[in-house]
């Protein structure tokens, strides 16, 4: 996990307390489509890609390894054409600890810059519908 100004905490929020930590390289393929789309959109949210985004998509890469990755990529495009349709997949991810490290995953994503509209937007209402509180401490 990259070191940067903020520690990251993402509690369920349905069950707070010890959790089992999922790493990324354990994600289904469904879960690790959710992630590369997920972060698609915050990737491409920022106008230009700060050096702390850089490392952290270069971070998820290889925590996915470069094939599964790209694989990832091509189910997004494939599947999921526009948000709506994005927001009706992610519907489908079930694994409460899985939701937690994606959503862990992007907020880290986002973090290194203020969050802009969209991104902000997008994450609240991941947070509603997979039921993730989210405290950032500093």
């Amino acid at each position: 996990m990259r070191t940067n100004d903020h520690a990251t905490r993402v509690d369920i929020a349905s069950c707070p307390g010890e959790k089992v930590r999922v790493e990324l390289g354990d994600l289904t393929r469904d879960e690790r489509v959710a992630l590369v789309a997920l972060l698609e959109i915050v990737v491409d949210s920022a106008s230009t890609l700060s050096e702390g985004e850089v490392d952290q998509v270069g971070e998820i890469v290889a925590a996915l390894g470069e094939d599964v990755y790209q694989d990832a990529v091509a189910e997004v495009d494939r599947r999921l054409g526009d948000e709506d349709a994005l927001k009706q997949f992610l519907t489908t991810v079930t694994r409460q600890e899985a939701r937690e490290r994606i959503y862990e995953a992007l907020l880290e994503a986002a973090l290194p810059d203020s969050l802009n509209k969209r991104e902000s937007s997008l994450l609240e209402w991941l947070a509603r519908e997979w039921q993730v509180s989210v405290r950032v401490d500093q």
